[in-house]
């Protein structure tokens, strides 16, 4: 006779996702591939609209996305897109330098090969589609790069960490596409520092990443819209 637990034999029943998680992924995919633009005003009725729902889950969703950073609700004046101060640009930056680096040095000590052979394969797949100029593609896989830091770092809370910009940092960096050359220059140190990566040029790497990160800080800073409301 099985004895085992019902809970044990029967598989549970995944659940639909409610409107408001639908509206938020939408927002926020909408945000950071710049469908919505730093600092765009956000008309709850033209989402609602789009997405064929009412506009209770988008306001619920503009909330949690305003918890998140990726919005900003100012009263009586409406809801916007995020967008930084010079000083807050300064800010993201420097965190997102701290992640990294301690990331992608426990990433190269505790899983070198896997690590290598996935930034691999995503450079490739960047170099496929600079060649076919499909610049969003591009884009994605610029985030897929550095979210790999954190896939093999092995550490859940630097994860946890980086998920609380890593949908501004990509933000920024599809406004920053069309600044001349920054996919280019963007496109170069990746290819660096996989390379010094696999040749145990750690400090090499370090330094590529400090340059990536410093550059995309100075290009922020001068490119970036400010709220004008």
């Amino acid at each position: 006779m099985n004895t085992r637990p019902l809970n044990d034999t029967i598989k549970q029943i995944p659940r639909p996702k409610s409107l408001t998680a639908i509206a938020v992924e939408y927002i926020r995919e909408a945000i950071a591939e710049g469908d919505l633009g730093l600092g765009q005003p956000i008309s709850e009725s033209a989402l609602a609209a789009s997405l064929g729902i009412s506009k209770t889950p988008v306001r619920e969703a503009l909330a949690q996305l305003k918890i998140e950073g990726l919005v900003k609700i100012f009263p009586q004046k409406g809801t916007f897109v995020f967008t930084m101060s010079e000083q807050e640009v300064i800010d993201i930056c420097e965190f997102r330098y701290t992640l990294e680096s301690a990331a992608l040095k426990l990433a190269t000590k505790r899983n070198k090969q896997s690590f290598l052979n996935e930034l691999k394969k995503v450079v490739d797949e960047m170099t496929l589609a600079r060649r076919e100029k499909r610049e969003d593609k591009y884009l994605d896989l610029d985030t897929d790069f550095h979210a790999l830091f954190f896939k093999h770092c092995g550490n859940q809370f630097m994860n946890e960490a980086y998920r609380l910009i890593v949908a501004r940092v990509a933000a920024v960096r599809t406004h920053l596409a069309a600044v001349p050359h920054h996919t280019q220059k963007s496109y170069d140190e990746h290819k660096r520092m996989t390379q010094s990566i696999e040749e145990d040029r750690l400090d090499e790497t370090l330094k590529i990443l400090d340059e990536h990160i410093t550059r995309t800080k100075e290009s922020a800073a001068l490119y970036i819209p400010r709220y004008s409301i």
